[in-house]
Formats: C-alpha cells, structure tokens, sequence
C-alpha cells in the first residue's frame, strides 16, 4: 500500500520561485550574526570561523550550500561598513 505523504508533490515552477528565498533567508542571517558578533567585539577572523561553524550545524545531515563559501565577504562587508 503507497503512502501518499512519503513523495513530494511540489509543483516544479513553485520549487523554482522558492529557490532564491532560500539563498537571501541565509544571507541575511549572515549578515545579523556577523553585525551581532561585531557588537561583541569579535575579531573578524573569529565571527567568520563562527559563522561558518553554525552553518556547518545547520546542514550536518546534508551537503554545504554554496553560500558558505561567502562567509568571509559578507563579514567583511559588515566589519567595513562598522567601521573596524
């Protein structure tokens, strides 16, 4: 007997759309954390390691997405913009 709830039945052109919700979601928490480590004082070279660590939590049950190779600018831009 198939189980209906065990395929997903998402629509193509839907999963198409979502898909760079997703990417801009991450990047904007990249950002907050990296604006809110910077607030604690941590070093640049600290917050990427940092950031990069939760990330890695994230998706320890799945591949890394691209974007955390984009750690260290989006810090950067955060660290710069502060002033530091």
């Amino acid at each position: 007997m198939p189980f209906d709830w065990l395929h997903n039945k998402i629509n193509p052109e839907f999963a198409k759309k979502i898909e760079p919700r997703f990417y801009e979601m991450h990047r904007l928490e990249m950002e907050q954390r990296a604006r809110l480590l910077f607030n604690l004082k941590y070093p640049r070279e600290r917050a990427i390691e940092r950031i990069r660590q939760n990330i890695a939590w994230d998706f320890e049950l799945s591949r890394i997405p691209q974007f955390y190779e984009e750690v260290p600018e989006v810090v950067d831009r955060v660290y710069r913009r502060s002033g530091k």
